[in-house]
């Protein structure tokens, strides 16, 4: 995997694709930074987009939520993106989220992180864009890169 792909956490995604959320302004800055790096490709696991879809559209978080059609419009065109590495899991990735659960102080609120820690990790993606840093600390094989 190319070194200088970055991995988006869902709440960088759901930030920079919906205007006008507190943090659409430093996800944005990231996002065109880097694009105008060269070599670099952003990463995606289809949980997170799953993940957007469901905070996207959701009138409890939002005023005025993205519908189902427009929130599956911008997941199919950042999917088909060529700027996008499509990370899927593979077959080592249940046992590794297992043996991080077992070995890490973690509970059961943080499964769906350490889903996608295992994923990028067999990926061999090691940067992760997120807003949650604190969060993914204690996955030494990644770099955090928090939104400014």
């Amino acid at each position: 995997m190319e070194p200088l792909t970055l991995a988006l956490d869902p709440d960088v995604l759901v930030n920079w694709m919906i205007r006008g959320t507190p943090r659409h302004a430093a996800a944005l800055r990231l996002i065109e930074a880097e694009a105008g790096r060269s070599r670099a490709s952003l990463g995606l696991v289809p949980q997170v987009l799953h993940e957007f879809l469901h905070v996207a559209t959701d009138p409890k978080r939002f005023e005025h939520p993205l519908s189902m059609s427009d929130a599956v419009a911008r997941v199919r065109h950042l999917w088909d993106a060529r700027e996008v590495v499509r990370i899927l899991p593979d077959a080592t990735v249940l046992h590794r989220t297992l043996e991080l659960l077992s070995s890490l102080p973690l509970g059961r609120k943080r499964i769906l992180d350490t889903v996608l820690a295992a994923t990028l990790q067999a990926a061999g993606v090691r940067r992760l864009a997120t807003f949650n840093g604190k969060d993914f600390e204690v996955f030494p094989f990644l770099e955090v890169v928090e939104p400014r």
